[in-house]
Formats: C-alpha cells, sequence, structure tokens
C-alpha cells in the first residue's frame, strides 16, 4: 500500500513538474515575440496640390421646340381643291397663291379662285388634297415661320430669380449630340404652376439654316453665379463615418482632415472649408489609409500625368 501511494505521488509531482515546465515554454517564447521588431507597413501613395478653379453653378431645364410663328391659310370661298401649288417643306412667301379653287356654285359660273399666303414661312402640313371641299372654316395648309425657333423650358421657382429677360442661356439637342446654341429668354409666364413649382420661361433661338425642327427635345442651360474655389481630385475624398475628409502628406504620415464639400465639376470637387491650399492632398491611396499611417510618396512617371 505505501508503495501504491508513493507511486502516486511521484506521478503527481511529474504531472505538476510538465505542465510548468510548458508554461514557462509559452512565457518564454511570448517574450521572444514581443522583443522581435514590429513590422511597420509603409503605403505607397501619389498626391497632389490643391488648386484653385472657377466654378459656375448653373440652372438647368428642358422643353420642346416651338415654331416662332404657326400661320393656317383658309379659301375665303366655298368650293373644290382643284390643284395645290405647294407641298410640305416648301418656302412660301407672302402674297404667294398656294392653292386653286373651283367654285361649285349651281347657276354660276367662277373663274377658279386663287389662294394667297398671308404669311411667309415654310409649309408644316397640307390639310387639303386636290378634290376635297374647301371652305372659310377649313384650314387647306399650315405654314410655320423657322427663321427662329422657341422653346419654352419649365424653370424651378427657386431660381426663378437668377433668370430675367435677355439673359443668355445655352440649348443642347438630342438630335445633335456635341453641338451647343445660343438662345436669349424673351418671355417669363406671369404664373407659376401650382403642382410642378414650376414657371414657364420662353426662350429664342436663331435658325437661319432651318436646321432645328418644332418638337425637338431641348435641353437648356443658364450660368447662375461664378466663383473662384479651391478644387482636389474627387479621388482624393474619403468619407469616415459619414464625414467627408481627405489625407494630407507630410513627415511620411498621412494625417486624416475633415472637410466640408461642394459642386462637383468633373473629375474634381469644390473645397468649402477644412483646407488651406498649401497642403500636399493624398489622392492614389487614399482609400487604403488610417490617420497616422507611414506613407511613402510615389512620383508618376511624366507619361501618365
Amino acid at each position: 500500500m505505501k508503495i501504491g501511494r508513493i507511486l502516486v505521488v511521484l506521478i503527481l509531482i511529474a504531472l505538476v513538474a510538465w505542465v510548468g515546465y510548458r508554461a514557462n515554454q509559452n512565457i518564454q517564447a511570448k517574450k521572444r515575440e514581443a522583443a522581435k521588431p514590429a513590422t511597420v507597413t509603409i503605403v505607397p501613395v501619389e498626391t497632389v496640390a490643391p488648386a484653385h478653379q472657377d466654378i459656375e453653378d448653373k440652372i438647368h431645364s428642358s422643353g420642346n421646340l416651338q415654331a416662332d410663328a404657326e400661320v393656317s391659310i383658309f379659301s375665303k370661298v366655298p368650293g373644290k381643291i382643284a390643284n395645290n401649288l405647294v407641298k410640305m417643306g416648301s418656302v412660301v412667301s407672302p402674297g404667294q397663291v398656294v392653292s386653286i379653287v373651283n367654285r361649285d356654285e349651281v347657276g354660276y359660273d367662277y373663274k377658279p379662285y386663287e389662294v394667297k399666303s398671308d404669311a411667309k414661312g415654310v409649309v408644316a402640313r397640307i390639310l387639303l388634297n386636290p378634290g376635297a371641299s374647301a371652305n372659310p372654316n377649313s384650314p387647306i395648309l399650315n405654314l410655320v415661320d423657322l427663321d427662329t425657333v422657341k422653346v419654352v423650358a419649365a424653370v424651378d421657382e427657386k431660381k426663378i430669380r437668377f433668370i430675367g429677360l435677355g439673359k443668355p442661356a445655352t440649348v443642347t439637342l438630342e438630335a445633335f449630340p456635341g453641338e451647343i446654341f445660343s438662345a436669349r429668354v424673351i418671355n417669363i409666364s406671369p404664373i407659376a404652376d401650382p403642382v410642378a413649382r414650376t414657371i414657364d420661361v420662353e426662350l429664342s433661338i436663331s435658325n437661319a439654316s432651318h436646321r432645328l425642327k418644332p418638337g425637338m427635345y431641348a435641353e437648356v442651360e443658364w450660368v447662375e453665379s461664378r466663383r473662384t474655389s479651391l478644387v482636389i481630385p474627387l479621388v482624393s475624398v474619403v468619407d469616415r463615418g459619414g464625414q467627408k475628409g481627405v489625407f494630407t502628406a507630410g513627415d511620411g504620415r498621412a494625417r486624416l482632415v475633415p472637410i466640408t464639400v461642394g459642386a462637383v465639376v468633373g473629375d474634381v470637387i469644390e473645397v468649402l472649408s477644412g483646407l488651406k491650399g498649401d497642403e500636399r492632398v493624398v489622392t492614389t491611396g487614399a482609400g487604403q489609409l488610417n490617420d497616422q499611417d507611414k506613407i511613402t510618396i510615389v512620383e508618376r512617371p511624366a507619361a501618365q500625368k
């Protein structure tokens, strides 16, 4: 019995010694690991200096082109259309004969009646063809004046104070991509749309070549105001917890600086506050950074700038 007890005690002593040995080994390993130099990650970045740029606030609207004037031509006497002397697209001058009407009153022999235009313009539609009955209440054709066209654009009532008679605007058309047409405000509606909260503004566009057609869709743009502002590349801006910011480079580290931004113009963004303009702002690599990260500035080859 004594021998058995002795063996148990020896086994317990050996077990405790082994556990202590392993614990000491782990402690020593952790000390050795802690003593090793920490690995520092240095992030390569590109930087730029903020620049000053002219910023324009603009008012945008849209509408359809309209003819400057549209006139319907009637026969002053009843009868049947004998012949139309013009066709769609014909240019008509005031006093020009456009149609011949045969009067068909029983018992009377009338000369063919010449229907003359009262205005200049281009034939937009032929409404009565030969053989059709004509009378003073039924238009034979419609003329439009295309030397000048109009566009009526609905402008937000909050922006109408920036628009006055004669104010210039630029117009673009889906029919002529890449082209810009000059326009000028000629009328402003005295009332507002109570549902859309907009006011109709009428603009005039010179159209001597008659390229612009009534009914075409047009985008209208006015310059509301101009100012010179500090701008940085759009890629520089990061969002951390809902706060816009940029990383500035200095002494080999990145510093997160909160900023307030304004208008986006192409690939740059306006900075309203937060930067002085003499900083170096991180562009490429900004998304990988945290505040106080170590960085190295990489110069982009001249051919890629």
